[in-house]
């Protein structure tokens, strides 16, 4: 799972995750920053931070690589996104839990 909003959906997207799952953050766009009790851990669940800049700066090469990859697939149409909505910046914040309900939908609300 992706989670780029943190806060009460990280909280609900995690509770959700299958064992074995990986739950990735990547930014914290709800503003409010969460803490996850080490006990969450113990149902096989696994979480990770990344950020792009920490990504380069650590391998600059492989970074470069993969970024010029990803591009190429989107400039050639290999790599599409779903969209279900498209919202005007200011309300953005009020929709971020949306109106449908899932762990992966929550999570792809950025």
């Amino acid at each position: 799972m992706l989670d780029s909003v943190d806060g009460e959906i990280l909280r609900r997207s995690f509770d959700v995750l299958n064992p074995l799952g990986r739950t990735v953050i990547c930014g914290a766009a709800g503003g409010e920053l969460t803490s996850m009790p080490v006990t969450d851990l113990f149902a096989l669940k696994s979480v990770a931070g990344f950020s792009l800049i920490a990504w380069r700066a650590a391998d600059p090469e492989q970074a470069r690589h993969d970024i010029t990859e990803a591009t190429e697939y989107a400039v050639s149409g290999r790599l599409r996104t779903a969209v279900h909505a498209r919202l005007p910046l200011a309300e953005a914040a009020r929709h971020t839990g949306c109106s449908r309900t899932g762990p992966s939908w929550a999570a792809s609300c950025f």
